[in-house]
């Protein structure tokens, strides 16, 4: 997890698209986290990306308990600052994600933000498996773009090992991977409110508004992030007590 705030995280993806060296960055809560512990192939997608943004709340309590200055950077948070920020609009934004429809909306609000100019492209794609490679067809057509930002709204870990498995084919764009936030930032799903968010309970909002596609999702893994959470504050707590 990168101990960043949402300024220097921004400064960061800048840099990084104007370094043209590629790469990735992921957005990750505890749901992220939690899976990533017992598969060795996701922890490697984490590790090797440019930046692992604390998208959740209890991510940012575990950093600020070890001492870390870190900030939670949610990914439709972050979508939202990097758009509005003026060098946003010389760069070439491409949407990979979600329904035509809702596509539809990104573009027609993105293009408002940074200019037509600076949007590249977007693709919807068919619901596949996690892992599942994309076609040559597409991929080629991305590239031909060339697209400086990729921003990729398939859910995690889909687009975590997507973005890892075509990062070469794309070695001068950084790819952004940023779930949900399609939805946030076209309008069609409403966020849950500041104070929910703060209290961490975002998670609790979504399967509220969703509880048949999430809360099976959510029932596995609110415990096992919930005893993370108490054994890395634990942690903390015992080696802080034999310092002193």
């Amino acid at each position: 997890m990168s101990c960043v705030s949402m300024t220097s995280a921004v400064d960061a993806f800048f840099a990084a698209v104007a370094a043209r060296g590629g790469g990735y960055i992921a957005c990750t809560c505890a749901h992220g986290i939690v899976e990533s512990e017992g598969d060795a192939r996701l922890q490697e997608v984490l590790n090797r990306s440019l930046m692992t943004l604390p998208d959740g709340m209890p991510t940012v309590w575990v950093g600020r308990a070890k001492g870390m200055p870190v900030s939670r950077v949610t990914a439709p948070d972050f979508l939202e600052k990097v758009l509005r920020d003026p060098r946003a609009a010389s760069v070439r934004h491409y949407y990979y994600g979600a329904s035509p429809r809702t596509l539809a909306l990104i573009i027609e609000r993105a293009g408002r933000m940074v200019g037509a100019g600076a949007i590249a492209g977007w693709y919807s794609p068919p619901i596949r498996a996690a892992g599942a490679p994309e076609t040559e067809e597409v991929l080629n057509a991305i590239a031909a773009q060339a697209p400086d930002v990729i921003w990729v709204g398939l859910g995690w870990p889909k687009q975590e090992l997507w973005m890892a498995h075509h990062a070469e084919r794309f070695p001068s764009a950084v790819m952004v991977g940023v779930g949900a936030a399609f939805d946030w930032f076209a309008g069609t799903t409403k966020r849950a409110p500041k104070w929910i968010q703060q209290l961490g309970l975002e998670w609790a909002h979504r399967v509220a508004c969703e509880p048949a596609r999430l809360w099976p999702r959510y029932r596995d893994v609110v415990p096992k992030a919930l005893a993370m959470l108490v054994r890395e504050i634990a942690a903390v707590w015992l080696r802080r007590r034999h310092a002193a």
